[in-house]
């Protein structure tokens, strides 16, 4: 992908003993873990929200160029399978934001119960992106996503497929 910057990291920043002479120094596991690796994945934002503060200590224990995938509630879609979900989706952006300019991506993982559904889908990404112009991966685990028709709406709300 010529002139795009792909960036590796894990889902979450806690560092196993086996592998704590890797990201070596002093400082918090994130600050050690942001000098090694570029990215990383809140993965504790889809069990609970996290005050904006929180949000912005972990982006100032970072470098500059370092970025934050921020998981979406399972409110927004497990709970409300992202029906009425606008507001939700809003609160958690608002909490998010707190991370500034290293805000990467929204990832948002779907259970494997939810079947495609083209209209509750295109609703929920119009309001997505009325708020958020940034990235976001969806993540679906149904098979009725796989024949190509959810990938053509991803791709016309701007939205990469997580393909796990």
């Amino acid at each position: 992908m010529p002139g795009r910057r792909v960036l590796v990291g894990c889902a979450g920043w806690v560092i196993p003993r086996a592998w704590a002479a890797r990201f070596p120094g002093p400082g918090t596991h994130l600050e050690r873990y942001g000098r090694v690796l570029p990215a990383v994945e809140i993965d504790t934002s889809f069990y609970r929200s996290h005050a904006r503060e929180t949000y912005a200590r972990w982006s100032h224990a970072v470098p500059p160029a370092f970025r934050f995938a921020v998981k979406a509630p399972r409110l927004v879609t497990h709970t409300r399978r992202l029906r009425r979900a606008t507001e939700p989706f809003r609160r958690f952006l608002g909490e998010a934001r707190g991370l500034g300019n290293k805000l990467g991506a929204v990832l948002i993982q779907l259970p494997p119960s939810l079947r495609y559904q083209g209209r509750t889908v295109a609703a929920f990404l119009g309001s997505v992106r009325r708020v958020w112009r940034g990235g976001v991966a969806l993540e679906p685990r149904h098979g009725s996503w796989f024949d190509g028709t959810g990938d053509r709406l991803l791709a016309g709300f701007r939205v990469a497929r997580v393909a796990a």
